[in-house]
């Protein structure tokens, strides 16, 4: 236990290198800071919070709690493992807990879903209307670039679709990937000469800035092969955009995306492709999934039409930024009270091993020497 004055808990958030979806970002400092202190991740701990299954000794931390989304469907059974070490799993949809409970997780998991970010909803700053003046219908996606997000065949098709006699575009934002993935995306373009309007942007931008051209499009597209919740997808939700994505059985997006709010594409299931950051973890039995994409294209006109009923007035306040870190602190709480009572377990095992040895001179053999 911390010895310092303030009597705070030793808490570690351990997040991967580059991280960069929001539960584990500058927002979960702010929540906790007043109860816990923050440590860097070569201090021993009372409490450790880790985003992404690692391979490192954790064993120095009394409760350790995994955040873990899913981007494929069969784990390596040494993984499991490693996963079943922790104390609490945490995952963001309701599909990732039944996969990693197909998987052989056996400890607790809790959904927690991601948030939106309280500022989504604030004023726009202006910058969408100041990068496009002329009025388009704006098709928009967000992207790593990775094989799994799928952004080749997803311009591809929007390039079969429309030309530039089309009174549309497409926004590709993108996390500012190699220069070399940036080139494959506009040799595409020079292959469809009379394409209309792509712009790529592949640059960090300030929230406030992201948050404009969410709330300047038209339209969401998300054609990724399995997301493990997708905050992109839930923004434009929440700002009543128009949405076109897969119709799925295996990403977290499906607790709160559905036909009444999205255009919905048909999926048939494929092998994965897994990159060198996510073999070590997913099995080649993986499955994920792809779309038709004659649909997609009839999907995009649809869209561009407003030949399709969007439902916008459903309530997404359950994934609100208050009511999610909420949820992680009563997790904290519980886990807390559970390093509090190991320590008096501890404690107690210490006084009886004492009376033991000074009243019999040897140890009880019943007494249990481990406390977890």
């Amino acid at each position: 236990m911390s010895t310092q004055k303030e009597n705070k808990m030793n808490l570690l958030i351990w997040t991967r290198t580059g991280e960069s979806l929001k539960i584990i970002n500058e927002s979960l400092e702010k929540e906790f800071k007043e109860k816990y202190n923050l440590l860097n991740y070569t201090k021993r701990g009372d409490i450790l919070l880790m985003h992404h299954i690692h391979l490192d000794d954790l064993s120095k931390f009394s409760r350790r709690i995994l955040i873990q989304p899913m981007d494929g469907t069969v784990i390596h059974p040494h993984i499991i493992e490693k996963i079943n070490n922790f104390h609490y799993i945490v995952t963001p949809s309701n599909i990732g807990k039944e996969l990693l409970e197909n998987n052989g997780v056996t400890k607790p998991i809790k959904v927690i879903p991601n948030y939106y970010d309280d500022n989504l909803l604030s004023d726009d700053n202006g910058f969408f209307s100041s990068l496009f003046n002329e009025k388009k219908y704006t098709f928009y996606t967000e992207s790593t670039a990775t094989h799994r997000k799928n952004i080749n065949r997803t311009l591809r098709n929007f390039l079969k679709e429309f030309t530039e006699k089309d009174n549309v575009r497409l926004v590709i934002k993108l996390n500012e990937v190699s220069k070399s993935r940036v080139s494959v995306l506009k040799k595409l373009l020079k292959k469809y000469p009379n394409h209309p309007e792509v712009i790529i942007i592949n640059k960090k931008l300030p929230k406030e800035y992201l948050y404009s051209i969410k709330k300047g499009i038209d339209c969401y597209i998300c054609l990724s092969y399995m997301e493990g919740f997708c905050i992109p997808l839930l923004d434009a939700v929440v700002l009543k955009k128009d949405i076109i994505t897969l119709d799925p059985k295996i990403s977290g997006y499906r607790d709160f995306i559905n036909k009444d709010n999205s255009i919905l594409l048909p999926v048939k299931e494929i092998s994965t492709f897994l990159s060198p950051g996510d073999e070590w973890i997913y099995s080649k039995n993986s499955k994920w999934e792809n779309v038709d994409y004659v649909e997609y294209r009839k999907a995009l006109r649809t869209a561009f039409n407003g030949e399709y009923t969007f439902n916008k007035n459903q309530d997404y306040s359950q994934y609100s930024q208050k009511n999610v870190m909420s949820q992680y602190n009563e997790l904290l709480d519980v886990v807390s009270n559970e390093v509090l009572e190991r320590e008096m377990k501890i404690k107690e095992l210490a006084q009886l091993r004492y009376d033991e040895h000074f009243s019999k001179f040897r140890m009880n053999p019943n007494l249990n020497r481990r406390i977890d």
